[in-house]
């Protein structure tokens, strides 16, 4: 017999702690709603290291806390001076573009905009493209390629400078940023326009359950124009569709693992996710996964220990 779980208090604790940089921290699952609650609200605020953050952002929005965006919302002030201010405040507006309310998360994206505006492009431009698919096609890249524009024509004046005082090193530093930026609006920016043309499409879908096939599909990520990214949006959807749903989304992530049955990764991603949204497993299927030992980054399984 396995070994009960510890208190969800514990498991919470745990998983807060753990160092991400040497160990994978997954949201622990199934937990309490009021402990989750409880956790989050005790703990965002303007102290919260961002490696912290980044975890009560994740536990919110796989729970859908709805009841601790106050909390996020607070630590919205304008005051940021640090780098890790930024990305402390990033992770607040992730968190509201998932749980807000319709005003909070139309403040999340204003507050966005400005926040963006101050931060260093350098430093900061990946998280901002997280905020940026977090608040998904409503946002769109507009604003965010603008920003990365702007900086680029700030770094051609530089290259120009450099170049009049004969800095061929200095003129060489603002040349590999520019190629750098550029790279990222015509590649990485390209592909998240087309996740985000691909998520519009899906949530356009009537009546939800023909949205539940192509979300167990992405969030498998088995297509090859599938991304981490999408993979999490296709994955936190379904825990957001109806619960009475529930047997539909788990009996596709079923028909999915038989159709994967020859790649392993996916047939267990598919059947973890199965198992979690309460599918019963037929014993040969259980017991294979049960001798399966993936990474712990499945967007949805059970992990009571």
């Amino acid at each position: 017999m396995a070994p009960a779980p510890p208190p969800d208090e514990k498991r919470l604790e745990a998983f807060y702690e753990t160092d991400t940089k040497y160990v994978i921290a997954p949201v622990p699952a199934p937990l309490d709603r009021a402990a989750a609650i409880a956790f989050v609200n005790a703990h965002v605020s303007p102290a919260t290291d961002p490696e912290k953050m980044r975890k009560l952002m994740r536990l919110a929005v796989f729970y859908d806390l709805r009841e601790t965006a106050q909390a996020f919302t607070a630590i919205l002030k304008g005051g940021e001076s640090q780098p890790q201010d930024f990305v402390r405040s990033a992770l607040c507006l992730i968190a509201l573009a998932w749980i807000g309310d319709p005003a909070q998360q139309s403040g999340a994206q204003r507050y966005f905009h400005a926040l963006q505006d101050r931060a260093d492009v350098d430093v900061h431009r990946n998280v901002m493209l997280e905020v940026v698919e977090a608040l998904g096609p409503r946002e769109g890249t507009g604003y965010h390629r603008q920003w990365i524009g702007t900086a680029i024509t700030v770094l051609e004046s530089r290259l120009r400078q450099e170049q009049s005082k004969g800095n061929l090193s200095g003129a060489r530093l603002m040349r590999e940023k520019i190629n750098a930026l550029t790279e990222y609006l015509n590649i990485q920016l390209v592909q998240v326009d087309r996740t985000l043309s691909l998520r519009q499409r899906i949530e356009a879908m009537s009546p939800p359950t023909v949205q539940i096939r192509p979300l167990v599909t992405y969030s498998l990520a088995t297509p090859s124009e599938s991304t981490p990214a999408l993979s999490y949006w296709a994955s936190m959807r379904l825990l957001r569709i109806d619960p009475s749903l529930h047997s539909h989304i788990a009996a596709e992530f079923f028909a999915a693992a038989a159709a994967h049955a020859k790649d392993d990764a996916v047939r267990a991603r598919a059947l973890l996710a199965a198992a979690y949204v309460y599918y019963p497993l037929p014993e040969e299927e259980a017991a294979w996964l049960a001798g399966e030992m993936g990474p712990g980054s499945d967007p949805l399984a059970l992990r009571p220990h």
